[in-house]
């Protein structure tokens, strides 16, 4: 099974560029606690069903904070790509 992959972008304050973070391996458990963590910090929290490019299925979480996350940046978004069998395995 493959593990839970985040993506981070960052836009920082005056900047017309986002950086990008290399993909980061984490395992479900701590990418839902991720995810619900942005639940209550009051981060826009998506999630989407969809499948890679092989056909596996797969949920995509956009969580969107604030500027209140880090000083001097606009907002992060994290991206999480977990595999729809590593949530129904648990």
């Amino acid at each position: 099974m493959r593990p839970v992959t985040l993506y981070s972008l960052m836009h920082r304050t005056g900047e017309t560029r986002t950086a990008h973070w290399r993909p980061e391996r984490l395992s479900t458990d701590t990418a839902r606690s991720c995810i619900r963590r942005g639940r209550r910090n009051a981060a826009t929290v998506n999630v989407y069903e969809t499948t890679d490019r092989q056909g596996t299925a797969l949920h995509v979480a956009y969580v969107h904070h604030g500027s209140d996350l880090y000083e001097g940046v606009d907002f992060v978004t994290d991206i999480y790509e977990i595999p729809t069998t590593a949530l129904t395995d648990l």
